[in-house]
């Protein structure tokens, strides 16, 4: 009678070992590619792509199956990838970028959780060669800080919240965005001081993923630094933080919503504020105490 093959037969074993062992490495039984723009540029289908995932997620701690049957006890996680590449200009002295974003979900479990990154790369000449190299890299280079970071946060998701706050000063960059992103989506304070400093950066993806962990915190003190991140930046960007502030609400985000609408040479900003003011008005009305009866409000 044939047996399995001698390596197949290592990597289920050390599966059991892990797998009934505290700190278990996360185990992924499948990936596949959701959106994949710009492939055109580095020549690559979806197989190629996903081998360079599979090769992050074991350089991150993580165990990927592949064609093995996932061992007993064992809920393994899997990934949906979506990730754009733009070609560099070296003309332009304009760098490549690549922005990826890994959806990860467990088995039986009710929701999962996404981690986006970006990067930049600028190529050495207008070579083909060059150009495709430097995207590459980029993308390379997303691929694995989303990675890390993913593993960071399903260690760290089991820890409480005060032990958790204590990860986001962490000298590893993924263990502290991680921590952050995970004390944002708990509305923990701890998570403020970090997405501030965040605030200051001058790639767009970090910008705008910031302001969203930002929202999910709902903290109005984050309100003025939002707003003086959003000067100097392009319309789009302008439009969506005038949402981001609505939905977290304060006085002086109602107050700087007001002034847009009321007087910003951007017409197109101006109406965005008018219905962002307008939304957040409505929820601070629907959410007001009701007057006793009898009594006049």
């Amino acid at each position: 009678m044939r047996g399995l093959a001698p390596m197949k037969l290592l990597l289920l074993a050390s599966l059991a070992s892990v797998s009934c062992s505290r700190g278990e490495k996360p185990v992924v039984q499948r990936s596949e590619v959701d959106v994949f723009e710009g492939r055109e540029i580095v020549g690559w289908e979806a197989p190629q792509l996903l081998a360079r995932l599979d090769a992050a997620l074991l350089r991150a701690g993580f165990t990927v199956l592949g064609d093995a049957p996932v061992p007993s006890g064992v809920k393994p996680w899997r990934i949906a990838l979506a990730a754009r590449i733009d070609e560099p200009d070296p003309q332009a002295e304009m760098p490549g970028s690549a922005v990826v974003a890994l959806s990860f979900r467990q088995k039986g479990a009710a929701e999962g959780f996404e981690v986006e990154a970006s990067e930049q790369t600028k190529a050495d000449s207008n070579e083909i060669e060059a150009v495709q190299a430097a995207a590459v890299k980029a993308l390379d280079l997303a691929i694995a800080e989303a990675a890390a970071e993913a593993k960071a946060s399903i260690e760290l998701d089991r820890l409480q919240d005060d032990a958790l706050a204590r990860r986001a000063n962490d000298a590893d960059v993924a263990v502290q965005a991680a921590a952050t992103r995970l004390l944002a989506r708990r509305r923990h304070p701890a998570a403020l001081p970090a997405l501030l400093k965040r605030l200051q950066t001058d790639d767009l993806g970090v910008l705008r993923r910031t302001v969203g962990m930002l929202v999910e915190l709902k903290n109005p003190a984050a309100v003025p630094a939002i707003i003086e991140a959003s000067r100097a930046r392009n319309p789009v960007v302008q439009r969506e933080i005038v949402f981001a502030l609505s939905a977290i609400g304060g006085d002086e985000a109602e107050a700087y919503l007001d002034v847009v609408a009321s007087g910003h040479d951007d017409p197109l900003l101006r109406a965005s504020a008018e219905k962002a003011l307008g939304e957040l008005r409505d929820r601070v009305k629907r959410n007001a105490p009701s007057s006793p009866k009898g009594t006049t409000p």
